[in-house]
């Protein structure tokens, strides 16, 4: 009898270094346990394939896990489909096609106004199988009468404070924190925020680059915008009347990009140097910010790995209809960019002496 292991079979720490995931992570997928999200359970699987792994069905994965035939209905407000920020959901929906292709369930997506929106989500929707609420914020009695119907949405780039509904959204807080550090490690000292607070995402942004820039006893400025209009277009008067205000002022921070764009613009206008005498960072790292010049220095979301978390989400509610709401945050990333660099001593007042 020979008892020398059979080393030619693959190991689960072999799958985990070609995945790039730790061993409990390999161990969780091949268990079929739940909360491991669906790229990642893609990616391990796969390479368990390719490496021969003996694959068994495991507990409900079969039927639990799978949205095969599903019909899924993605709600979203056509003005912020349609606006300066309109290439941020392109990416959300773009892969939601492609998640409903290769997991064979429907996808219905619409296009409504506010209104359309609080009467689909609190009506009983009995055509379809799950929902998705995107870039949505229900207020609290909306979302009151949503949990006491049978489907309940995710919210998908969105946040619920109440906690009662399963949402994804990137780490707004921390973006607008590491927008400040970048700011503050450059040397500016007088900063300024300009944006909207319309929304719980976009305040949790402003508050964690407010809170940092505090934190280091450095001078803040908010110039908050309507949403009435287009951000870039207001953008433009909030330079100019920060400066007025501040001519100090050595770095912004922008809401978003279209945002930081128009404060760019102003900038150049106005016969300032970016970056040596204004510093500008914005948020997302849309299609445009590597189109403008200088190359926008921004905080990255992933958009499409929002819409994989918003899948899976929406497959443990289905699973799991009385489980606890799940808030998931996605990490964002630092784009250095050209518009943020070292602080003058001075700023625009050096310009005017």
């Amino acid at each position: 009898m020979n008892d020398t292991p059979d080393i030619s079979r693959p190991r689960q720490s072999d799958i985990a270094q070609r995945a790039g995931v730790s061993i409990s992570t390999v161990s969780r997928v091949l268990a079929g346990e739940k909360g491991i999200s669906a790229s990642i359970q893609t990616k391990v699987l796969g390479v368990a394939a390719e490496l021969g792994y003996p694959l068994r069905p495991v507990g409900n994965q079969a039927s639990g896990m799978t949205l095969e035939g599903k019909k899924i209905l993605a709600l979203m407000a056509a003005e912020r489909a349609t606006g300066d920020i309109g290439a941020f959901y392109h990416d959300i929906f773009d892969t939601l096609r492609s998640l409903a292709q290769t997991d064979g369930f429907e996808l219905d997506i619409r296009l409504l106004h506010q209104k359309q929106i609080d009467e689909a989500l609190t009506q009983r929707v009995c055509e379809v199988d799950g929902l998705l609420a995107i870039g949505l914020d229900p207020e609290e009695e909306i979302i009151h009468r949503i949990t006491q119907g049978v489907l309940q949405p995710v919210l998908v780039n969105s946040a619920d404070p109440a906690m009662l509904l399963d949402c994804i959204s990137p780490s707004n807080f921390y973006g607008g924190a590491m927008a400040a550090r970048r700011l503050l490690e450059l040397g500016h000292r007088k900063v300024a925020y300009i944006g909207p607070h319309h929304r719980h995402t976009i305040r949790e942004r402003m508050r964690g680059f407010r809170q940092t820039i505090e934190e280091e006893g450095a001078s803040y400025e908010e110039f908050l915008l309507s949403t009435a209009e287009s951000g870039f277009g207001q953008a433009g008067d909030a330079v100019r009347q920060l400066l007025a205000k501040g001519p100090e002022t050595t770095g912004i921070f922008c809401m978003n990009d279209a945002i930081a764009l128009g404060a760019l613009g102003a900038a150049q206008e106005l016969g300032l140097s970016v970056p040596d005498d204004l510093s500008i960072i914005g948020f997302d790292d849309l299609p445009f910010a590597e189109l403008s010049t200088p190359r926008l220095s921004t905080i990255r979301v992933d958009r499409r790995e929002i819409a994989r978390e918003a899948v899976e989400l929406l497959r443990r509610r289905m699973t799991e209809p009385s489980a606890n709401a799940r808030h998931v945050q996605l990490g964002v990333q630092l784009v250095e960019g050209q518009t943020a660099g070292q602080a003058k001593k001075t700023g625009k007042a050096a310009r005017d002496a």
